[in-house]
């Protein structure tokens, strides 16, 4: 069954689905397991809510933001290398003598800091979609979705694989050296994979399969 995807104005954590005529919301962020491995986006079936206010749906499709694609993405992968470039001879002024236990706390702590962020800003799309739909009375459902292509796939995979690499790199990096640059840059990278999820559902058409066809 073919559908096609719609952005949201302002609001990456939804989409717009239309199937067959129908209008459904689409919550890409609603696991959290799903935001760590995207792929699962495509292995698991997904919560979808109809939409049957037309002036709702001209509402979303009128303030329907322009292309971005991965430019969340872009830009916080590309801050945090050309930061670490452009503050590569200052790296010495980051070395701050600490014992391994603190060096491992401050990693861990950035993590967090990372994921409660990842999260604060998700929660505040939400809030912002929930002043506009009631989501506890929309009929609920599930599907599946499948890779644009072949290429949507390996675009995916590759993009997952090089700022995965990139992060490990830099927070061992960071565990190595002890420096504190090296760890905000790190930290940054890791960021981008929460934001990989976005990158699994492209505006355009879509397979996909409805799991229960009465919604």
């Amino acid at each position: 069954m073919k559908g096609e995807v719609q952005h949201l104005a302002n609001n990456e954590r939804f989409r717009i689905l239309n199937i067959d005529g129908e209008t459904y919301i689409m919550d890409i962020e609603r696991s959290f397991w799903k935001i760590i491995f995207p792929f699962f986006f495509w292995l698991l079936p997904n919560y979808i809510f109809k939409v049957e206010d037309q002036a709702v749906i001209e509402r979303l499709k009128t303030e329907k933001m322009k292309k971005t694609g991965g430019s969340y993405l872009v830009f916080a992968t590309g801050v945090s290398y050309t930061g670490g470039m452009f503050l590569a001879p200052l790296m010495d002024y980051f070395n701050v003598p600490m014992s391994p236990l603190i060096n491992i706390a401050l990693l861990v702590l950035a993590i967090v800091l990372v994921g409660l962020l990842s999260f604060s800003i998700s929660r505040n799309r939400k809030k912002k979609m929930y002043d506009v739909l009631e989501f506890e009375t929309l009929p609920k459902g599930k599907l599946w979705i499948r890779p644009g292509s072949v290429r949507h796939f390996l675009n995916v995979l590759l993009s997952y694989l090089v700022i995965l690499g990139l992060s490990v790199f830099f927070f061992l990096g960071y565990v190595e050296s002890r420096n504190v640059m090296v760890l905000i840059v790190a930290s940054g990278i890791l960021f981008g994979i929460f934001l990989l999820n976005h990158k699994t559902f492209k505006e355009g058409n879509i397979t996909v399969k409805l799991k229960d066809r009465r919604i």
